[in-house]
């Protein structure tokens, strides 16, 4: 005990972590990209309307907005986006989100849209010179049709097909002469981590074409191969977890699939993170037998720069992504410390370090911020799983005296993604408050190998829900938590985990589900195209093994629940539809399960408007609080349980 603290009951402190803080005060960046001298970068301002801004900064002048408030930057590809924009020798095109146009902005800085069709989706942007390369989504029908195009800045609205014969595409990349273009593609049934191609092709600069497209990798075996890039003396390099991890690899263009592939690296960690959003880089050229990587283990980033085959790790905290490297040994990127808010960072060539930017100017004590520790806990399987646990923490306050702090266990979503060690003022919201939290990655989670990524292939809802509750009876076992006061949340397929967990489970004392999966049948018949055989390999064949998905959707057992249930759902959520939320209240009603239900018009599949987080965390928060029987700090909404 500290005596320089109050004792207080835990879930009732006083929080700097207000509703408003963490709703509304935090900017998220992605898409980290070098040209030249500027840096560019993604920003999603939820005090914007949660618009999506493209920003610059050079050394000599700064930030600046590069979008109008008359765009957002993004795309509806995969209906997850990402690739949303390129930039080269100062031009600069990117897809809008409002108009579901390709916009162009020159030195000139004005806007010039190239292409427009409401009909079609664009991502996956490479800019060289006056060719712009991108994958392109056609939702003109209903069976959507996705395909490799080409546009140039010379000739706006001429959108130039090059292939359209796979299912999927992604990462088209040029060579540094233009003589060759480089992509990955995949084909239903399987998923972009499951089994993707290395395809490359001659590329005609005069014709606008590709000519004798050949597969590099991916024929001989299954593995995933993702983000291929080119060197400046044309060498081609790819990521393959033919080797049970994500690891670099170099491509001969010049012999059989069979052999034509030679490590860079041989890590037991993930250079690479599974393709649910387009754009992210998990490795750059320095030049051309140098490399920078960034690769996870066990949750954590790690940053290595590789020269003629030699591995140095590097200390730049840590990376969200792979840092971009600029020129002489200088890096900027977008930095997720542990106790932090996210920053973009400029480190020049003496290790000098410069904040850029920083997602919120909120200052918070360091004493008000829980640092998460890995913890390795043994299943029941007599197999292991992880996660971080992160202590109940406030410079003001301690539990009263023989009191243990409530858990709350976090199911990331995916449920093929993972949760990693940073700075999130979401879960900082519990933990300020007097929660312990354990942010769990179960079986199935990336960042760990292929072995324990498929570990989950026909398990989903077994697998992650056991892990959950080994995860609750570890911290039981070393007196961390209290037994009676745990709660689990989750959403979408963290959703689906924790519907799951509380049919089969009654250490739980409440849940919450945000937009959660209770239907695997109707998710099968119902989701959109880039999902719509990913059940094939969690659960089983769909229609053949109808009866497995039947027996282990939530729905059909969700009068077994035995505690409250509060459920959030968009009504504009197209990945999974508010007829999930609605066919699980009906049997919630019919069985008399105390339960709460909140809707949200403008929402689709993640809650992004500040009144819409800001809303939920009070519901969650005076939820939480009637059934562990606490009194919330300063919150103003209140829930009303039906039975």
């Amino acid at each position: 005990m500290n005596m320089f603290k109050k004792n207080g009951p835990c879930g009732s402190w006083p929080s700097p972590f207000t509703t408003e803080t963490v709703a509304g005060k935090n900017v998220i960046f992605s898409e980290l990209q070098i040209d030249e001298e500027n840096i560019y970068w993604l920003e999603r301002r939820p005090q914007e309307q949660n618009r999506t801004v493209l920003v610059q900064w050079n050394e000599n002048k700064g930030i600046k907005d590069i979008t109008t408030p008359s765009f957002s930057v993004g795309n509806k590809v995969h209906e997850y986006g990402g690739g949303s924009y390129s930039v080269h020798k100062n031009s600069i095109v990117f897809s809008d989100l409002y108009t579901g146009g390709i916009w162009t902005v020159s030195q000139n800085r004005q806007a010039t849209c190239l292409y427009q069709d409401k009909a079609l989706r664009f991502a996956s942007f490479n800019l060289i010179d006056k060719h712009v390369f991108c994958v392109c989504e056609d939702h003109s029908t209903n069976n959507v049709k996705n395909s490799l195009v080409l546009f140039s800045l010379d000739n706006p609205n001429i959108m130039i097909t090059l292939d359209e014969k796979a299912d999927f595409y992604s990462t088209p990349t040029l060579s540094k002469d233009q003589a060759k273009l480089a992509w990955i593609e995949w084909y239903h049934p399987f998923m972009p981590w499951e089994s993707t191609y290395l395809c490359c092709a001659d590329f005609d600069i005069n014709d606008k074409a590709i000519k004798n497209k050949r597969i590099l990798a991916g024929n001989k075996q299954i593995e995933s191969l993702i983000e291929p890039g080119w060197t400046e003396n044309n060498q081609l390099y790819v990521c393959s977890d033919r080797e049970n991890w994500w690891n670099l690899y170099h491509v001969n263009l010049h012999t059989n699939e069979a052999d034509n592939l030679r490590a860079i690296t041989q890590m037991n960690a993930e250079i690479g993170k599974p393709h649910w959003i387009f754009g992210q880089k998990n490795w750059y050229p320095v030049s051309n037998n140098n490399f920078v990587v960034q690769a996870i283990h066990q949750g954590f980033p790690e940053t290595f720069v590789i020269s003629h085959n030699k591995i140095k790790k590097i200390s730049l905290d840590q990376p969200e992504y792979c840092p971009v490297p600029i020129k002489n040994n200088e890096f900027a990127w977008i930095n997720c410390s542990t106790s932090r808010p996210t920053e973009i960072i400029y480190q020049d060539n003496h290790h000098n370090r410069q904040v850029i930017q920083i997602s919120s100017l909120v200052h918070i004590h360091k004493e008000d911020i829980s640092i998460g520790h890995t913890i390795c806990f043994p299943t029941h399987d007599h197999q292991h799983a992880y996660g971080f646990f992160y202590p109940p923490t406030n410079r003001h306050f301690q539990p009263n005296k023989n009191e243990l702090p409530p858990l709350m266990v976090i199911a990331h979503g995916g449920p093929t993604g993972q949760t990693v060690n940073s700075y999130n003022p979401k879960i900082q919201f519990w933990t300020s408050r007097g929660f312990a939290v354990v942010d769990v990655n179960y079986r199935g989670s990336t960042g760990f190998g292929k072995t324990y990524r498929n570990a989950l292939q026909k398990k989903w809802g077994i697998l992650d829900v056991q892990d959950c509750i080994d995860a609750c009876n570890y911290l039981i076992k070393q007196q961390k938590v209290d037994p009676k006061k745990i709660v689990i949340k989750g959403s979408s397929a963290g959703g689906f985990t924790v519907l799951s967990a509380l049919v089969k489970s009654k250490i739980f004392a409440a849940g919450s589900c945000l937009y959660g999966v209770g239907d695997l049948t109707a998710l099968a018949e119902e989701t959109h195209k880039f999902e719509s055989n990913y059940l094939n390999g969690l659960i089983g064949s769909y229609p053949e093994e109808k009866e497995l998905y039947h027996e282990r959707s939530p729905l059909t057992h969700i009068h077994q629940i035995a505690c409250p249930l509060i459920l959030f759902q968009g009504l504009k959520d197209m990945v999974v539809p508010p007829s999930q939320a609605e066919n699980i209240i009906k049997v919630l009603k019919n069985n008399h399960i105390p339960h709460a239900y909140y809707t949200f018009k403008e929402e689709g599949h993640g809650f992004k408007q500040e009144t819409t987080v800001k809303k939920v965390l009070e519901l969650e928060l005076a939820f939480f609080g009637k059934i562990l029987g606490f009194k919330p700090d300063s919150v103003s909404e209140k829930v009303t349980l039906h039975t």
